[in-house]
């Protein structure tokens, strides 16, 4: 897949209201068990923490396809 294609399908799913919205009710539910769980439940907040963190890799590395695509069309004017 070229720079293009892999920023166009990031794109898609960057718009996609049904997977920013799963993307985001993950992040929240997480977010609820970190706040909810009971002072010595640190494998609970581990665990929710370690999911964000997962979320904002794929986010990131989506943006991140996005980006390329800008820098490879600066190379290429």
């Amino acid at each position: 897949m070229d720079v293009k294609q892999k920023a166009g399908r990031a794109r898609e799913l960057l718009n996609n209201p049904a997977f920013v919205q799963v993307m985001d009710d993950i992040k929240n539910q997480q977010i609820n068990r970190f706040l909810n769980s009971v002072s010595i439940d640190a494998d609970t907040r581990e665990n929710a923490h370690s999911i964000i963190n997962a979320i904002k890799v794929i986010e990131n590395y989506l943006q991140s396809s996005i980006n390329d695509e800008k820098v490879f069309d600066k190379k290429h004017k």
